[in-house]
């Protein structure tokens, strides 16, 4: 049995489908967090976009989802990471502890 979310039926559309080929393309097929972890050193090798994110939620500015300065190329991992209740399965992860160190000089 299938217990997951319906999609929106905006995401088959044509005009839905054009605009996260632009994006893709615009960002060369690669994940843009992946390659800003990379320009950070944080990883040695981005992966390859296979979602496309709107930055502007589209239930916040519906009028946005479509424009191109709104959207993303994002691998499937950090697409999770930016919507934690999807790749967290609908329940939010936890920050984890800070710890400070005082050191007296």
């Amino acid at each position: 049995m299938y217990h997951g979310k319906q999609v929106d039926p905006f995401y088959k559309t044509p005009a839905w489908r054009r605009a996260r080929r632009e994006a893709l393309e615009r960002d060369h097929w690669m994940c843009q967090d992946c390659l800003a972890a990379q320009h950070a050193g944080a990883i040695l090798r981005p992966r390859a976009a296979t979602v496309v994110h709107h930055i502007v939620p589209i239930d916040q500015r519906e009028d946005l989802r479509l424009e191109l300065s709104n959207l993303v190329s994002l691998c499937e991992a950090c697409h999770n990471k930016r919507h934690p209740e999807k790749g967290g399965h609908g329940e939010e992860r936890p920050a984890p502890p800070v710890s400070v160190r005082i050191i007296k000089v």
